[in-house]
């Protein structure tokens, strides 16, 4: 039903861009309609087509109808109206990407960013039931032991973040204290610290950074705001160029627009903050391209324009600000 929506909201939208290549279509089939027509008046090709038949109608009479060329090209607009909701294009002069796609985050190839908090726990008392990072934790596929039983999809989460926060590059970046969340207690970590993991999603290994950008104040009340939302993008890109990803694709959702539900900071707003610090970065990342993953409900209750964001990125790709750069 949500795809069935999508597609009607997607030909409302874009409906002056599917107007315009309507008109380019029907132009093109009226223009093949009378190539069509100039062939056929060779005697020996209308005579070979007089001979043919589709289901019992001969291809000469299918193709001198000027209505199967103007239908061809209704078809062949509306069909190409799915690509609204899609946007692809290389920032000139590199071969760097930027990718907006509508879909399941975890559908995309590549590495994905999950937004976590700042405290890394992933039991579901302590995290609830809402954010990207459940969603992952229930799609956990692990192995059973010989009584046929697989580990907590929690606790596996909690052990591999474990080890990851044992790198040089999380340590220095823990904070004193310690946080108690549901019975237990947890290292508290600056907004931005990134966790490579990689977890079995969906029964496949999956590239995975876990990136805090919010607080948990209480099982199930993440929060942030815009201040330490976009400090915590920036030192993402930080951390990105020092130590680079294990993939050329990074994946990232619109973060902190979730289960932490900033308020001072629009959904669209956050989306064109991530695309312009990375096309600003993307020189230094070693990042082949960076798909932008928009979660369909949030277009669909209108929290995210998706033309503003593609025009948005297509100024971004056409005009770099490193034009500028003087090094």
């Amino acid at each position: 039903m949500s795809n069935i929506k999508i597609f009607l909201k997607n030909f409302t939208a874009g409906r002056r861009a599917l107007f315009k290549r309507m008109g380019i279509y029907l132009g093109s089939a009226l223009a093949v309609f009378e190539a069509a027509n100039i062939l056929l008046e060779d005697g020996a090709v209308a005579n070979w087509c007089a001979g043919m038949t589709l289901g019992g109608i001969s291809l000469r009479s299918v193709l001198t109808n000027v209505f199967v060329y103007l239908g061809a090209g209704a078809v062949l607009a509306l069909l190409r109206q799915g690509s609204f909701a899609h946007y692809c294009m290389n920032i000139i002069g590199t071969d760097v990407k930027i990718e907006i796609a509508m879909s399941d985050i975890f559908s995309n190839r590549g590495e994905i960013v999950v937004p976590c908090n700042t405290t890394f726990s992933g039991r579901r008392e302590v995290i609830g039931g809402r954010s990207i990072q459940t969603q992952m934790t229930e799609r956990l596929r692990l192995p059973k032991d010989e009584n046929g039983s697989a580990e907590n999809g929690g606790e596996y989460f909690e052990n591999a973040v474990k080890q990851a926060l044992q790198r040089p590059e999380c340590r220095k970046r823990r904070i004193e204290g310690q946080k108690e969340l549901a019975g237990r207690l947890y290292d508290i970590y600056q907004y931005g610290t990134m966790a490579p993991v990689t977890f079995p999603v969906d029964g496949k290994q999956r590239n995975v950074i876990l990136l805090a950008v919010a607080e948990m104040l209480e099982p199930d009340k993440p929060k942030t705001d815009g201040q330490h939302l976009m400090k915590s993008i920036d030192d993402m890109w930080e951390q990105i160029a020092a130590c680079r990803t294990r993939e050329q694709t990074l994946v990232v959702p619109i973060l902190g627009t979730g289960s932490a539900g900033i308020t001072d900071k629009p959904q669209q707003t956050v989306a064109r903050y991530i695309l312009r610090t990375f096309a600003d970065n993307a020189h230094r990342l070693g990042i082949k391209k960076l798909i932008l993953s928009v979660y369909p409900q949030d277009y669909l209750d209108d929290k995210i324009n998706l033309e503003e964001l593609r025009c948005y990125a297509d100024y971004l790709c056409r005009f770099p600000d490193s034009d500028f750069n003087i090094s």
